[in-house]
């Protein structure tokens, strides 16, 4: 997709770049089929200087084997135009077009239509808690933290006659994560002045989780640092181990 082509004077230049880009992604194309029959060890510098010494010279089909024409025309890329401002802007219903029919070559769906996520429950608690701590740690940090799940249970008190039928709302969902850190500047951090960035860690993926789960959770986080440096499980109970809890 070529976006902002309305910036783009002469328009010569757009179909200059796509004649270049499209014989480029061609002749890699050629190279994958004619290695795909004729199986060798080729280097990737060597597979690049090839495409780049080649690729003005080849036009269509050539070099193709006629059993390949049909996987060749199939895979070879299309280029779409478009200046993106508006949703009504020429180029848009194209490339939503596209999208949609790659995304639905059948009616064979890999998650059913009454699954919100193909994910696991556990699964989604890691990629919230995940997706929080990038929001609110920066840099390096936030690839240095370690996420190990300690709970997750479902806890149902028990229901009396008189009580409200809305089961949802007295359902508590009771989550327990370590962070793990490998030093004490990331501890320090991650958990912030008086534990408020962990905190805001914590309180922002509570909304998102009760949301995703549709009932009360009580998320309880801590913070621990290891002396091991390198990427290992903790136990809560290993020694050399610090745990801190807000």
């Amino acid at each position: 997709v070529m976006n902002k082509v309305d910036l783009v004077n002469p328009k010569e230049k757009l179909l200059l770049s796509v004649s270049h880009v499209g014989s480029m992604a061609e002749s890699v194309i050629r190279q994958l089929l004619h290695q795909r029959r004729n199986p060798a060890k080729v280097r990737l510098g060597d597979l690049v200087d090839t495409v780049i010494k080649n690729h003005l010279d080849e036009e269509g089909f050539e070099n193709i084997h006629e059993d390949d024409i049909e996987m060749f025309t199939a895979v070879a890329p299309q280029f779409l135009f478009t200046s993106a401002i508006t949703k009504d802007d020429e180029g848009v219903d194209n490339v939503l077009g596209l999208l949609l029919h790659r995304a639905t070559p059948s009616k064979n769906w890999i998650i059913d239509a009454e699954s919100a996520t193909g994910m696991s429950p556990i699964e989604q608690v890691e990629e919230i808690i995940r997706e929080k701590i990038y929001r609110c740690l920066h840099r390096e940090v936030p690839h240095s933290v370690q996420q190990q799940n300690r709970m997750f249970r479902l806890i149902e008190p028990k229901r009396k006659e008189s009580d409200p039928v809305d089961e949802e709302k007295n359902k508590i969902l009771r989550i327990h994560q370590d962070l793990v850190v490998k030093t004490k500047s990331h501890q320090r951090l991650v958990l912030g002045s008086g534990g408020k960035t962990l905190e805001r860690i914590r309180s922002t993926a509570v909304r998102d989780l009760e949301d995703a789960f549709g009932c009360v959770v009580d998320l309880n986080m801590n913070v621990r640092v290891s002396k091991l440096n390198q990427d290992v499980t903790l136990e809560t109970d290993i020694e050399g181990a610090k745990t801190f809890t807000i």
